[in-house]
């Protein structure tokens, strides 16, 4: 993982695509079979007979991917300010999701290097969440 610098970003520089495909067992796993919000996160079986198509892909997992993805993105030596994320639709298991991003603003604040970024996840082309990372980058040395 390499470290990214505030001064070698750009105001509209997209983040490299990255594609992830939930599994069924990632996505029943992730809150337990036992889940007694929704059956369709813990069971594919029930996903499927209320017509989502299968297990639901938990929004919570979705964010954690994205977090991953801006401090993958990021570097070692970032700090994720906020996350602020909008679930749009459902996902379901088994099919793929591309996260993807850009940067919207670049500023200096309060002494910090803060790099806002809109990202999102897109599942057949269509938006299924769509975020606002803020993260704080060093300067060069």
């Amino acid at each position: 993982m390499s470290q990214r610098y505030f001064e070698d970003i750009a105001p509209d520089e997209e983040l490299e695509p990255l594609e992830r495909l939930p599994t069924e067992d990632q996505a029943v796993e992730f809150f337990g079979r036992d889940n007694p919000t929704n059956p369709a996160f813990g069971d594919a079986e029930a996903g499927r007979r209320m017509g989502f198509g299968g297990a639901l892909v938990p929004g919570l997992l979705k964010l954690s991917w994205i977090a991953n993805y801006v401090g993958a993105w990021a570097g070692p030596g970032a700090n994720l300010r906020s996350v602020r994320v909008a679930f749009r639709r459902p996902d379901i298991a088994g099919k793929p999701l591309t996260l993807a991003g850009r940067v919207v603003d670049k500023r200096r604040e309060d002494g910090r290097n803060v790099v806002e970024l809109e990202v999102v996840t897109l599942a057949d082309g269509q938006p299924s969440v769509r975020g606002n990372v803020q993260v704080e980058l060093p300067s060069r040395p």
